[in-house]
């Protein structure tokens, strides 16, 4: 009887073992996934955290440049009105004249843009997955190069950080020798680009 006893309590403290390994396992497995999932949070996170300093630094960088370019503007009229000898009273009313037209400018700046914004003209481009069109915006009559991308090419063709590059690239430079961008947006399908015409500008 001792015997088999002592073969009974054996066999149990096997199985006891057996499952308290077993229970370590899994929580370790689930400690690994779980630290795998919050690292993942963790990188979308910080991309977010990144694209939204992006955009804040950006955004302040662009109020600070217009006020001072609208300073300059205002301060190189006076110039030429003090220069010319004009009386004051016609000062005033050329002074406020362009004050009229930089609020009318910040007005159509804080407006969001769209296709509805722009008449398509003549295609003049067509490249992997997108083309450029002459488009005449309705608000102004002026005429740009629509630069219209199709998303999901770019994403097959892994090309987004190349585009969103570009992208950047034109909306900071400010060089004679690049192409302006006036501004960007996107639909559900495609992202747009509106950038400064150059007709005969094509380089054979």
């Amino acid at each position: 009887m001792d015997i088999a006893r002592a073969w009974l309590n054996k066999l149990k403290s096997k199985g006891k073992e057996k499952s308290s390994r077993k229970k370590e396992s899994n929580v370790k497995e689930g400690s690994q996934k779980a630290g795998g999932g919050e690292e993942a949070v963790s990188n979308v996170t910080k991309q977010k955290a990144a694209a939204a300093k992006q955009y804040i630094e950006n955004h302040y960088k662009k109020q600070v440049q217009s006020q001072q370019q609208r300073q300059e503007r205002r301060n190189m009229l006076e110039n030429k009105l003090a220069a010319a000898e004009v009386s004051e009273e016609e000062q005033k009313n050329l002074l406020k004249d362009l004050e009229k037209k930089e609020t009318e400018y910040m007005r159509r700046q804080r407006h969001k843009m769209g296709t509805d914004d722009f008449e398509p003209l003549t295609m003049i481009g067509k490249g992997a997955f997108g083309e450029v069109r002459i488009c005449r915006e309705k608000g102004t009559g002026h005429v740009y190069a629509m630069k219209k991308l199709k998303k999901s090419e770019m994403l097959r063709r892994g090309q987004v950080e190349h585009v969103k590059a570009e992208r950047n690239l034109l909306a900071e430079v400010d060089s004679n020798c690049i192409v302006k961008l006036y501004c960007s947006f996107q639909d559900e399908e495609y992202l747009y680009l509106i950038m400064e015409y150059l007709p005969g500008g094509d380089m054979m």
